[in-house]
């Protein structure tokens, strides 16, 4: 008389029968692969691009609400464009529509 399968050991069949499944339709064409040096980049940029952005809107609502900071807004602006021209390199490095940021 055989005995009844574990549940466990069903359960168990049933998910490796579903991993066969997924790895057999899976096409890796498809697939985006970000390499070490995407990670790299993007670790560096992330920091310089929130940075701008801040700096971009603190600018922005200071100059609003301040006359004083309206007056002397130039080293705030020249602050800003300096950091304009690493923070458009990384992002032409990061979206660049090859893949591969070189």
């Amino acid at each position: 008389m055989a005995a009844a399968p574990d549940p466990i050991e069903e359960e168990l069949r049933l998910a490796r029968e579903e991993l066969e499944r997924l790895k057999a339709s899976e096409d890796k064409s498809d697939k985006i692969q970000m390499t070490s040096g995407d990670i790299v980049r993007l670790v560096i940029a992330a920091p310089v691009v929130f940075v701008w952005l801040f700096l971009g809107s603190r600018i922005i609502i200071s100059a609003t609400t301040s006359n004083s900071v309206l007056s002397n807004i130039e080293p705030l602006l020249l602050a800003l464009s300096i950091l304009t021209i690493p923070v458009t390199a990384i992002l032409s490095s990061l979206f660049r529509v090859d893949g591969n940021g070189k």
